[in-house]
């Protein structure tokens, strides 16, 4: 079980890396600098589970810096400095679509299932999103 777990957070790891990657190479108004600096995401340290609100856009930059200076980075999607601890732990997260709950979670917390399955309350916007869209088809 504990092997499946590593299995699915790599290969979670390695998609983002991907996606990163594309989004990121080359110059103009494809990379970096596209993003709006408005533009947040949810990161959660992995080390003292501090949650906390980056900009996409740096967060691209510092993962584009730590794949540079890393070639074993390409690999997998690294692991960034928390702003409160200070180590290479923080992960990008996710924070739970139901307002009842509101927890921040480690994407793909829960293996085989949607990325945005909460832990706690087993909520995910993406399944509900999925679930309507079947249900407009019928």
């Amino acid at each position: 079980m504990k092997n499946v777990i590593y299995a699915v957070v790599i290969a979670a790891c390695i998609l983002v890396a991907v996606v990163v990657f594309m989004k990121t190479r080359g110059g103009g108004s494809t990379g970096i600098d596209s993003i709006s600096d408005s533009e947040m995401i949810w990161m959660k340290c992995r080390s003292c589970n501090h949650a906390y609100e980056m900009s996409y856009k740096e967060y691209n930059k510092q993962i584009q810096e730590k794949m540079t200076a890393s070639p074993t980075a390409m690999m997998v999607t690294p692991l960034l400095t928390c702003e409160k601890c200070g180590k290479d732990r923080a992960s990008k997260a996710v924070k739970c679509a139901n307002a009842k709950c509101g927890e921040v979670f480690i994407e793909g917390s829960v293996p085989n299932d949607f990325p945005d399955r909460c832990p706690k309350c087993k909520h995910s916007a993406v399944e509900d999103s999925r679930n309507a869209r079947l249900q407009g088809q019928q």
